[in-house]
């Protein structure tokens, strides 16, 4: 890999996800850095490198697509978007549970299993959360959504991606909009301890 990068936030106002890219930043530090982010609104939140506005995070396969033409360059990606609604705010469980499915498991893992089979990519990081491990039952169906996306990554045919090196990340509760007016619980971390450890990870 030459000294030149291409870095991905898909999820750009993501306090997880620029945390995470923030970790990279320091990891790659003496390498030409470009950055694009996608978010879906524009919440003047301090978004870094070139801002791309989507209507849906699987449109940025296709501007990831045109923007690879150059084969020296590699490329990491950082998925980093969801939804969470509590049970008690939803009307209709089921239609709480297929939203969470479809944005926080579906299109994550369908953007995931995509970037990793790009030939350039070097790193793909996903975020997922410490919920996925266990059940709240005011969040049983957005843990739900986050233990199913693991699933389908652990039962992905990894082998011929040695290469590859992919992460998954399991943050407890961060403040931000998508815990925005929940009460944090036990299990916390910040945005700088997030960099920190991904900074030192390999």
């Amino acid at each position: 890999m030459n000294n030149n990068l291409n870095i991905y936030l898909i999820g750009g106002n993501s306090v997880i996800g620029k945390s995470i890219l923030n970790g990279i930043l320091k990891k790659y530090e003496n390498f030409s850095v470009k950055i694009t982010s996608f978010i879906r609104s524009d919440l003047k939140d301090n978004t870094i490198g070139e801002k791309i506005v989507i209507n849906n995070y699987l449109e940025s396969l296709e501007y990831i697509n045109n923007g690879n033409s150059n084969k020296e360059v590699s490329s990491i990606y950082i998925i980093s978007f969801g939804v969470l609604i509590e049970e008690k705010n939803s009307e209709d469980f089921f239609q709480n549970l297929k939203h969470h499915l479809d944005v926080n498991t579906f299109q994550s893992f369908k953007l995931f299993e995509f970037l990793l089979r790009l030939n350039k990519t070097n790193e793909v990081h996903i975020v997922s959360s410490v919920l996925g491990d266990f059940v709240r039952p005011s969040l049983y169906s957005y843990s739900f959504s986050k233990n199913l996306l693991e699933i389908l990554i652990d039962n992905l045919n990894l082998k011929n991606k040695i290469n590859n090196r992919y992460f998954i990340w399991k943050p407890a509760f961060v403040e931000s909009n998508l815990n925005k007016g929940r009460t944090p619980s036990l299990i916390k971390t910040n945005p700088k301890k997030i960099t920190n450890l991904v900074s030192k990870t390999s």
